[in-house]
C-alpha cells in the first residue's frame, strides 16, 4: 500500500506556508503550495495515485540513488524532452543570433558601410535589450501567461530576425537586432518558470534537466556561427537572418505542442484582472532606467575612441548612464514591488556565485567576437571557414556539459568555477600571444577548447543552485537576474573591448603590427576573466544536486509582493 509521501502531491488548505515563520535564502525547499499541480474537481479527499509500468512514476518523491520521477506535467518522457530542448533554445536564443551576426560582421560592415563602433552594436544592441527587457518581461508572463508569451517571443524572434535580412543601412541593423534581444528576452522567463516549477526536488533528472538548459548560453554562440557560416558561404551574408527566422518559425510552431501549461497566476483569474494586477505592480520606472542606464554609457564607451573621450557628448553619456543605473538601485529599494528586489542579494552564495561567474562570461563573449572578427580580416576566412574553424568549441562545450551534469554532485562546486576561471584565463592568453600566420592547432583550437570548460562548469553550478538552493517561489526571479546580468554584462564587455580595438587600432604601433588592436582586445578579456577570483574566496558552495529520499522539510513563505502577482495559487496541469 501506498503512503501519503509516495502519492503525487496535491494543493490544500494545510498545504499553506506559516507566514510566521522567517525567510531563508539559502535553505533547500520542496515545490511552495502555489505551485502544486491544482487541486482535482473530485470531492474524494485522498484520490489514489495513478499506477504506471515504471514504479519511479508512481511517486513524485525520488529515493536516493534512483534518477528521478518524470514531472505530472510531461505526459511523456518524449514530450519532456521536447520540452527541455525548447527551454535551452530559449536561453540559447540571444546568444545564438550574436555568435549568427559574430562571423558575418565583415560582410555586414562592409555592404552597409558602417564604422567599428557600429559593427560593434550589431552583436551589443541584442545584449543590451535582451538583459535590459527580461525581468519587466518576466512579470508580464507571469501574469499573462507563460505559454502564450513564450510562443509570442519566438515568433516574433522569427520575424525580426527575417526584417534584419533586408536592412538597408547602419540604423536599420542596430536598431532590428535591439529589436532580436527584446523577442529573446520573452522567452527566457517562461522557460525557467516552467523549469522551476516542473523540477521541485533534487534528482539526477534534474540535473540533467539543467544541465542541457545551462549550455544554452555559452552553446548558442558557437552553433549560430556555425550555421550562419554555412548559409552565408552559399547564399551570402542575409541568408544567415532567413536561417534563423525558419529555423525560430519551426520552434515557434512546435511551443504550440511542446510547452506544457505551467502558470502562475490562479487557476480561474481572469485575463482583465491580470491585467489590473500588472499595471499596479509592473516596475516601469525601474524598466527605463535599466535599459537607458545601460545604453547610455555602453554608447559612451563605444563612441569614446572615435569621437574623443574629452568630447562634451562622450563625457555627458557616461556620467548620465552611470547616474540612470545608481538611480535605479536606489528606487529598487523604495519601490514596492521593485524590478530587481533586494532580498535577493541577502543570500550571499547567490551573490558571490554571480560576481565570480560574470566576469568571465564577459569576456569569452567578446573574445569569440573579436576571434572571428580576426579571422575574417586579418586572416581573409570566408564566413563558411571560420564557421569550421569554430566547430571544436561546439564539439568540446557538448561533452563538458554531459561531464559537468554527471560531477555537481560528486566534486566540489566551488572547484568547479574555479577550474572555469581558469580555463577562461589560459584560453584568452593563447588568444592574445597568436599571430596570423600562427598555427591553428597551437593556439585557437585549444584555445577554443579550453573557453568552453569555464562556460559550461559555470552555468551548471549556478543554474544548480539557482534551482535547488533558493526557495521555490524565488528560483524564476533568481533565474531571471542571473541571466539579465550576464547579458547586460555582455554589452558593457563589448563596449570596453572596443572602446580598446578602436584606441590601439590609430596608433603608429598597430599601423606596423596589425595584430595589435586584437591583442589588446583579447588582454580586456584576460582581465575580466581573472577579475573572477577577487570574489571566488567568498563562495560556499559543495556538491549540488543529490537524490533525495525524503520530503524536504521546511518552507519559505513568499515574499510580500508574491502573492499579489500570483493572485492566489498556481495553476499546473499536463495540458498542452
Amino acid at each position: 500500500m501506498s503512503n501519503d509521501k509516495d502519492q503525487p502531491s496535491q494543493s490544500s488548505d494545510n498545504d499553506t506556508p506559516d507566514p510566521t515563520r522567517p525567510a531563508s535564502l539559502g535553505m533547500s525547499t520542496p515545490l511552495p503550495p502555489s505551485l502544486s499541480p491544482a487541486p482535482p474537481t473530485s470531492p474524494v479527499p485522498n484520490p489514489a495515485p495513478v499506477l504506471t509500468s515504471d514504479p519511479e512514476l508512481n511517486s513524485t518523491t525520488p529515493k536516493r540513488g534512483t534518477f528521478g520521477p518524470r514531472p505530472l506535467c510531461f505526459p511523456s518522457t518524449l514530450h519532456e524532452l521536447l520540452f527541455i530542448l525548447q527551454a535551452t533554445n530559449a536561453t540559447a536564443a540571444s546568444s545564438f543570433f550574436q555568435g549568427a551576426t559574430a562571423i558575418i560582421t565583415l560582410s555586414i560592415g562592409h555592404s552597409l558601410s558602417m564604422t567599428q563602433g557600429e559593427i560593434s552594436w550589431i552583436t551589443a544592441s541584442t545584449a543590451l535589450t535582451a538583459g535590459a527587457f527580461q525581468l519587466g518581461l518576466g512579470q508580464l508572463a507571469d501574469l499573462l501567461g507563460r505559454k502564450p508569451t513564450f510562443i509570442i517571443g519566438m515568433g516574433s524572434f522569427s520575424a525580426f530576425s527575417l526584417l534584419a535580412a533586408f536592412a538597408q543601412n547602419a540604423y536599420w541593423m542596430d536598431i532590428v537586432c535591439g529589436l532580436v534581444g527584446v523577442s529573446s528576452a520573452m522567452v527566457v522567463p517562461p522557460a525557467i518558470g516552467i523549469m522551476g516549477a516542473a523540477y521541485g526536488r533534487p534528482s539526477k533528472r534534474k540535473n540533467l534537466a539543467f544541465s542541457a538548459f545551462g549550455a544554452g548560453n555559452p552553446l548558442g554562440f558557437v552553433f549560430g556561427s556555425i550555421l550562419s557560416g554555412v548559409a552565408a558561404r552559399v547564399w551570402g551574408w542575409r541568408a544567415s537572418f532567413v536561417l534563423i527566422a525558419v529555423i525560430w518559425c519551426v520552434f515557434t510552431l512546435a511551443a504550440f505542442w511542446t510547452i506544457p501549461r505551467v502558470e502562475a497566476y490562479a487557476e480561474g483569474q481572469k485575463l482583465g484582472e491580470r491585467l489590473r494586477v500588472f499595471g499596479r505592480t509592473f516596475d516601469s520606472v525601474g524598466t527605463v532606467l535599466t535599459i537607458f542606464g545601460t545604453g547610455v554609457l555602453t554608447a559612451g564607451i563605444t563612441l569614446g575612441p572615435t569621437d574623443g573621450w574629452a568630447s562634451a557628448h562622450v563625457i555627458a553619456m557616461l556620467v548620465l548612464g552611470a547616474a540612470l543605473l545608481v538611480v535605479f538601485v536606489f528606487w529598487e529599494r523604495v519601490y514596492q514591488f521593485p524590478l530587481m528586489p533586494p532580498h535577493i542579494w541577502r543570500d550571499k552564495n547567490f551573490t558571490f556565485i554571480i560576481l565570480s561567474c560574470l566576469p568571465g562570461y564577459m569576456g569569452f563573449l567578446s573574445s569569440n567576437f573579436w576571434l572571428a572578427f580576426f579571422m575574417q580580416e586579418l586572416q581573409k576566412l570566408s564566413p563558411l571557414q571560420v564557421a569550421v574553424h569554430l566547430i571544436p568549441q561546439a564539439v568540446a562545450g557538448l561533452i563538458y556539459n554531459i561531464i559537468a551534469g554527471s560531477v555537481l554532485h560528486r566534486i566540489n562546486n566551488t572547484l568547479l568555477i574555479a577550474i572555469g576561471s581558469v580555463s577562461y584565463i589560459a584560453s584568452n592568453v593563447l588568444y592574445s600571444l597568436m599571430q596570423p600566420d600562427s598555427l591553428y592547432w597551437a593556439f585557437v583550437f585549444p584555445a577554443l577548447v579550453l573557453s568552453v570548460v569555464g562556460a559550461d562548469f559555470q552555468f551548471n553550478v549556478a543554474n544548480m543552485y539557482v534551482m535547488q538552493s533558493l526557495p521555490s517561489h524565488q528560483q524564476a526571479l533568481a533565474g531571471g537576474i542571473f541571466n539579465t546580468i550576464f547579458r547586460l554584462g555582455s554589452a558593457v564587455a563589448l563596449g570596453i573591448s572596443t572602446a580598446v580595438f578602436s584606441t590601439s587600432q590609430g596608433t603608429t604601433e598597430a599601423l606596423a603590427n596589425p595584430m595589435l588592436p586584437y591583442a589588446k582586445a583579447f588582454q580586456v578579456s584576460i582581465g575580466l576573466s581573472a577579475a573572477s577570483f577577487l570574489f571566488l574566496p567568498f563562495v560556499r558552495l559543495g556538491t549540488q544536486g543529490h537524490s533525495t529520499s525524503a520530503e524536504p522539510k521546511g518552507q519559505v513563505a513568499p515574499v510580500p509582493h508574491q502573492e499579489a502577482l500570483l493572485g492566489g495559487k498556481a495553476a499546473i496541469s499536463p495540458k498542452v
